[in-house]
């Protein structure tokens, strides 16, 4: 009886004994973590006068061209020096919304600076084949003053975006959101894609909107119609931006008239 009695004592004794050492374990494990993410720390980004640090771009600077489309990927801009050093630049689209929830952490920053120096803005959002063009389109207007644009709203259509659609989709994708864009706005907007992609996708039934046409060795040659705007490079390098940025020319005869909001 007495055994029993010391036996149960004993079992008594381990069950605490590891408990304690289970709870000392993990209070171990609470400092630790503490000290390690100092919480009580506030964490700052830090941000350069120069992005990302340096100028990443070589060679000469180009000159002529009549606007820019931009994005974050080029980061923070000296805008000051864009304007002084690029008296001939036009126009600038600013990239403000990608698919149904994507927004451009540099978009309000940028267009604001844009309005400031006097230079004509537009905005643009990328279209994808992964939500509702109904979604995407609220995106885009949620994000933008549609007030203060001075040129039409661009949808930005192609391969990366619509990777999972066939031409019927692209179409009837794109038709959708082009109607949802004259429904909530009262104007159609521009598209911008690349020359082959629009051949092979948009070819002929786009033809009657503004278009903004990628081509990065000839001036695009589309039958029974005409691009307002040719981006003929995607590694412009210009004063004020540290990356490579898409460069734009009017096509001949096109004025930024032609394709500004109406008011």
């Amino acid at each position: 009886m007495i055994k029993r009695k010391h036996r149960r004592k004993n079992q008594k004794r381990n069950k605490y004994s590891i408990w304690w050492w289970l709870c000392a374990a993990l209070a171990v494990l609470v400092v630790i973590l503490i000290i390690d993410i100092k919480p009580w720390r506030k964490h700052r980004i830090v941000v350069s006068d120069q992005w990302p640090y340096n100028d990443i771009t070589k060679g000469v600077y180009t000159k002529d061209f009549d606007g820019l489309d931009i994005s974050r990927h080029q980061g923070r801009i000296h805008w000051d020096e864009l304007v002084e050093k690029n008296p001939q630049l036009k126009f600038v689209y600013i990239k403000a919304t990608e698919g149904s929830s994507v927004v451009d952490p540099f978009y309000k920053k940028n267009f604001k600076a844009a309005k400031k120096r006097g230079l004509l803005v537009g905005s643009y959002h990328f279209l994808t084949y992964r939500t509702s063009m109904e979604r995407q389109v609220t995106n885009f207007l949620d994000h933008i003053d549609l007030s203060k644009q001075d040129l039409l709203l661009l949808v930005d259509v192609e391969k990366d975006g619509t990777r999972e659609w066939g031409r019927d989709l692209i179409q009837k994708n794109l038709a959708e959101f082009i109607r949802l864009i004259k429904e909530r706005t009262g104007h159609y907007p521009m598209i911008y894609t690349n020359e082959s992609y629009y051949h092979k996708n948009l070819y002929p039934e786009f033809n009657r909107y503004h278009l903004f046409i990628a081509n990065y060795s000839l001036s695009p040659e589309i039958p029974d119609t005409k691009h307002d705007i040719w981006q003929f490079s995607k590694r412009g390098r210009v004063h004020g931006i540290w990356t490579y940025v898409d460069i734009n020319q009017l096509r001949e005869g096109v004025t930024v008239d032609d394709f500004k909001m109406p008011k």
